[in-house]
């Protein structure tokens, strides 16, 4: 079983400052020694130099991973179109993409001898598309039963006022009057 690595066992805000060195690129493995040992509290053991080029390494390795993915993730989006990637739907899928492109890339790193296979990447895009597409099929078909609904109820509710009357034939009539017409209507229905 390896070592933790003594980078790993710095403190976080220290690790944070590394991190940020190493993203911006600026620093060659002795200057980041000796940054991180000036970071380093007295009396702290400050991590030797092959073991901040080890993290180096390890970050720039997963760095191009995330860059891979970012990368593989636009096109694939790209190539769903602008009309599949709207709304809640279109969120999901991406995220599914980007979890798919992401462990295949995890894979890679751990494995450079991994096989990506980005046709079939692209398979899984086409289907979680047409899966989209299918569920927002589904979604326009419910809406569309619900105003063919609504509308039914309008007009019956329409139909039903009007059997009551004209609105200066009701003002005439009594709350009583009133109430045995409504009975009387709805004992037809």
């Amino acid at each position: 079983m390896p070592r933790h690595s003594t980078v790993m066992k710095l403190p976080v805000s220290t690790r944070k400052q590394l991190d940020r060195a190493l993203m911006r690129g600026e620093m060659t493995i002795d200057q980041l020694h000796a940054f991180i040992a000036g970071c380093c509290a007295p009396g702290e053991d400050a991590p030797s130099r092959s073991a901040i080029g080890r993290y180096a390494a390890k970050f720039n390795e997963t760095a191009k991973a995330m860059r891979e993915n970012r990368e593989m993730a636009r096109a694939l989006a790209q190539e769903l179109g602008p009309e599949s990637l709207e709304g809640e739907q279109g969120r999901l899928l991406v995220e599914i993409l980007r979890g798919l492109v992401f462990q295949a890339m995890q894979q890679r790193a751990a494995d450079p001898d991994a096989k990506f296979d980005a046709g079939e990447v692209a398979k899984i895009a086409r289907s979680l598309k047409d899966l989209s597409h299918a569920m927002h099929l589904e979604q326009d078909f419910a809406k569309r039963i619900r105003e063919e609904e609504r509308r039914k109820v309008e007009e019956e509710v329409r139909g039903r006022v009007q059997a009551l009357g004209s609105a200066q034939d009701l003002r005439k009539l009594t709350d009583e009057e009133l109430e045995r017409k409504i009975s009387e209507l709805a004992a037809q229905a």
